[in-house]
């Protein structure tokens, strides 16, 4: 297994001349390089293998058995060279920062080895929603409340277990786990991949959806989702957050023979039809080809949106990102087509220039310990979408290398426009070495601000691994990180030890997470060190560290601009309920149709309520806060209003319990209940406009017939009388 790739002095010719200039002269290339031929790649509708669900606490599973084994399934690389010798970074940031102004909140011990762990390295990974912390190791889950209490915690195979999918996700669960929190529904995603043979396959993608907010009490459904028939596994998936979906991407190696590398692919998954426990989900998948213009397509980033730093708008395509084998950030645009699968597109890429760089260091040392893989320069998740102020952005980051001797790991960072759909020259681009330890293992998140706040791991010969942050406020000169380095957690201990086949035990992360609060300005942060000084590898305790913080001014200025993501239903009369959905509603003061102002209520965050108010017209929706208006893409059609129902009477006047009635009147076209003093009727037959047969219910009783259509309720205005038989 290759860890990592070297650094190289020949061109990749595929390139393009832009960044092959950007080589030569060490300057930063900002400018759009001409994208190669599109991709023909064809969807492929995939459903799940298999479903469960279980109501009700979690509480009460066992916290399961752990399969112990040594080195988890590597991150592997093809064999792409960089074009061009060692050069000065351009984007290295000089000078110093203010004084460290970040403020602290939580800081608490995540999951560890010797209690929750399945090898080396654990892929510390997290996400944050309104009440709850919940963290992802190989192969376990934990849940806490804000304050560090923990309130579950659990093996992947144990959950799942609970409800069997009938495939190995009930039982071989095997690691490279990611937590989510979905701020559009209010809802959790944990994830895994398992199978039963990795030489032969099948492979499964393990997914676990909340059926509340309430990781804990609310409930989960299980799905189980057959990424690969064959000897192919589905390697390091990512996934992120949208609003018509769940996006994943994974690297695809054959798990047998060589295990070489084949190519990428990427899935949409309906996000709204599993939070709604249908067992019959769609996904949509693109298997892409090994390379585009020369370059491999490999470890691609879907992005992952935040409603308290602005939806996409309605319509938008899932970004995915990479960068690998050039100096581009290569993006590639996923619009998915539930209405019809088939119909949804995978283009792309664009090449976007950026700032050349050294590759790290595949490994950096630590004191005492065994060196520490660094995973090179692919890009770490997430892929963080922002739109605040009307502009759109991708923020990235992945490791770099000083170029020196020894070739220190150093930690890169851009923001990427991509407002309207339009992938423009990067805003912001810098890499962070504030002194001569190694940074590795990156990962950010921006709040409602616009403030990005960047965590990574920190170690060198004279020091034992420790976990911090940095950060900048949105009005910061453009490519600096301001806020000065702050310490998460100091570890006291180190990493050691071999493998039963020889090999030098040196995995350490494979990631980290750094997520938003809802609240749009915490911080959360979550990675790897460790206290333990072990002689042997059963002693090699790994921890995670689980804090949160705070950076100066968050909430005192800058609102993000509402969005509407979607609205439901699509028509209706004046007087109808419309859903709206979208993101930065708190504070609304105006919901107009067409330019009709609305009554409406504002729900959360997320949704508003509105009433289609009368003289509407078809039209777009429109929002407005004090952070901006947000109107939707597509327009509401305003439909006739459709006049309530009436009762003028009904034969016979009485009868026993499963007698005839006909009841006449107006307007009962479209009735959905028929009512005997409040018993519903459970056969009940529209014959027209004016009359409805209905069977008189069992239970019911004496007292008025009431008709309920969409329009309203009509109640008669004598009583029926309920006699025995």
């Amino acid at each position: 297994m290759k860890r990592g790739v070297g650094r190289g002095s020949a061109a990749l010719a595929a390139v393009g001349t832009l960044i092959a200039v950007a080589v030569a002269t060490g300057s930063v290339s900002t400018a759009v390089a001409a994208d190669p031929a599109g991709l023909d790649v064809r969807p492929q509708v995939v459903k799940p293998a298999g479903f469960g669900h279980l109501d009700g606490t979690i509480r009460h599973i066992p916290r399961g058995n752990l399969v112990r084994s040594e080195e988890r399934p590597e991150p592997r690389s093809p064999d792409d060279v960089l074009p061009g010798p060692s050069a000065p970074d351009q984007a290295l940031q000089t000078g110093g920062t203010t004084v460290s102004a970040a403020t602290s909140g939580a800081s608490f011990q995540g999951l560890d080895h010797t209690n929750w762990g399945a090898g080396w390295p654990p892929d510390p990974n997290g996400d944050v929603g309104p009440n709850n912390y919940v963290q992802t190791v190989n192969t376990s889950i934990g849940i806490w409340d804000k304050s560090g209490q923990n309130l579950a915690a659990m093996t992947f195979d144990s959950l799942f277990s609970a409800a069997a999918t009938g495939t190995p996700c009930d039982t071989s669960n095997q690691g490279d786990p990611v937590a989510l929190y979905d701020p559009f529904g209010d809802r959790w995603i944990v994830t895994d991949f398992a199978w039963s043979s990795f030489s032969t396959g099948p492979f499964y993608q393990c997914m676990a959806v909340s059926k509340t907010g309430d990781p804990v009490n609310g409930g989960w459904y299980f799905y189980a989702w057959k990424t690969a028939s064959g000897a192919t596994l589905p390697d390091y998936p990512k996934l992120g957050v949208w609003p018509d979906g769940i996006y994943m991407s994974a690297n695809d190696f054959a798990s047998s023979g060589s295990q070489s590398y084949q190519n990428a692919q990427v899935w949409a998954f309906d996000r709204q039809a599993m939070e709604a426990g249908d067992p019959n989900a769609q996904g949509v998948t693109f298997t892409l080809p090994r390379t585009a213009g020369g370059v491999s397509i490999f470890s691609l980033l879907p992005s992952n949106a935040r409603a308290v730093t602005g939806a996409p708008p309605a319509g938008s395509p899932n970004y995915f990102a990479s960068i690998y084998g050039s100096y581009a950030i290569r993006v590639w645009k996923f619009h998915v087509d539930w209405t019809t699968p088939s119909s949804s597109t995978f283009t792309g890429p664009t090449n976007v220039g950026i700032s050349t760089f050294n590759v790290g260091p595949g490994n950096v040392p630590e004191k005492d310990g065994n060196n520490l893989d660094t995973l090179s320069y692919r890009l770490m998740m997430q892929n963080q979408y922002t739109n605040i102020g009307g502009r759109e952005s991708l923020w990235l980051t992945h490791t770099v290398g000083s170029g020196g001797s020894p070739n220190l790991a150093q930690v890169r960072w851009y923001e990427l426009p991509v407002t309207g759909g339009a992938i423009s020259s990067v805003r912001q681009q810098s890499t962070w070495a504030p002194d001569a330890s190694n940074r590795f293992m990156p990962s950010l998140a921006v709040d409602k601000n616009g403030d990005m706040a960047i965590g990574y791991s920190v170690s060198d010969a004279s020091m034992y691994p420790a976990i911090r942050y940095s950060g900048r406020l949105a009005g910061d000169p453009l490519s600096r990180l301001t806020q000065g380095e702050t310490t998460l957690v100091q570890g006291q201990g180190y990493q050691c030890c071999t493998f039963s086949d020889g090999s030098t035990n040196t995995r350490w992360g494979d990631y980290s997470a750094m997520t938003i609060d809802p609240d749009g300005c915490t911080f959360w942060y979550t990675g790897e060190y460790y206290d333990a000084h072990p002689t042997t590898k059963v002693d090699d305790d790994w921890l995670t560290r689980i804090g949160s913080f705070s950076l100066p001014g968050c909430g005192s200025s800058v609102v993000a601009a509402p969005a509407i993501s979607s609205f439901s239903p699509s028509s209706g009369p004046p007087g109808a309920t419309v859903t709206i959905a979208g993101s930065g509603f708190t504070g609304a003061t105006s919901v107009t149709f067409n330019g009709a102002a609305a009554a409406f209520t504002v729900a959360s965050d997320t949704q508003i309520t509105a009433t289609v108010p009368s003289g509407a017209t078809s039209g777009p929706i429109s929002v407005t806060t004090s952070g901006g208006t947000a109107t939707s893409t597509a327009g509401f059609s305003v439909t006739a209003a459709v006049p309530t129902p009436t009762i003028s009477g009904f034969s016979p006047a009485k009868g026993p319990v499963g007698a005839s009635v006909t009841l006449n009147g107006t307007n009962f076209t479209g009735a959905t209940a028929v009512t005997f003093n409040s018993v519903p009727a459970t056969t009940f037959t529209v014959v027209s406009d004016q009359e409805i047969t209905a069977t008189v219910p069992s239970g019911a009783k004496s007292g008025p017939i009431s008709v309920t259509t969409g329009a309203g309720t009509a109640t008669s205005s004598t009583a029926f009388h309920v006699t025995r038989k």
